[in-house]
């Protein structure tokens, strides 16, 4: 995604931010409703599955780097929390990453 947003800025000197925005939330709300009845305290029940491994940096990006509004997905946002919440969710972020950049929106 992000080098379609990258794309999208120096083919059509277009705001990329819009964009993105629109396609998370619409993807945010097809999630939202796939989970709001099957999540437990993870996504998926009471254990820590691959749906979480993916979601969680998803949400952090999504949340740091677009300013999605967390407040439309109870459930995302839940889970959202328990994630920030675990050593092991906390050590893997892109920013405590040695190869990380830090980003200056």
């Amino acid at each position: 995604m992000l080098n379609v947003l990258k794309d999208m800025e120096k083919m059509f000197c277009a705001e990329s931010k819009p964009w993105a925005q629109f396609t998370i939330d619409k993807g945010f709300s097809a999630l939202e409703k796939l989970l709001k009845d099957f999540a437990g305290t993870y996504a998926t029940g009471e254990h820590i599955y691959m749906a979480d491994v993916f979601l969680a940096p998803q949400i952090t990006l999504a949340v740091q780097r677009f300013d999605i509004d967390m407040s439309k997905f109870p459930t995302l946002s839940r889970l959202y929390e328990t994630y920030k919440a675990l050593p092991e969710f906390q050590a893997s972020s892109p920013q405590r990453q040695p190869d990380a950049l830090i980003h200056n929106p």
